[in-house]
């Protein structure tokens, strides 16, 4: 299992049909390039979008030209060989550490898993040791 530790923009956007589409094509047009997105619906046409920038910076300059609201979190992609339970075991040191995710998604392909795991900025450190990172 190999552990990479990233910065994460927890970014607020409107929940419509469209809006992350249009978050998308506008960072696009500012030269930002993702390593890993998760986003999702709050309810009361709010919708939160974490985000992983291959140059976080770039970002942070785009958001504020966009005016985005935005937070810092830290995040980490969880990469290894696809078997039942990786996940499970994989997350077994946040657990035991007491460390709250804000978020997480995963998927597989080719016999290969890849998890994009977000806590607290503050948590950051303790969780790269929790994961073996």
């Amino acid at each position: 299992m190999a552990v990479r530790r990233t910065v994460v923009h927890c970014v607020e956007i409107e929940d419509k049909p469209g809006s992350l589409q249009k978050f998308l094509s506008q960072s696009n047009l500012s030269g930002v390039d993702f390593l890993c997105l998760s986003a999702f619906s709050c309810g009361n046409n709010r919708g939160l979008a974490f985000v992983s920038a291959k140059d976080p910076k770039r970002f942070e300059s785009f958001a504020q030209e966009a005016g985005l609201k935005m937070t810092v979190a830290a995040g980490f992609i969880v990469d290894g060989d696809d078997r039942a339970g990786a996940a499970a075991d994989a997350l077994l040191g946040l657990a035991e550490n007491d460390i709250s995710g804000l978020v997480g998604s995963a998927m597989v392909c080719d016999g290969r898993y890849q998890m994009f795991v977000v806590v607290h900025a503050e948590d950051g450190d303790r969780a790269q040791k929790a994961l073996g990172g």
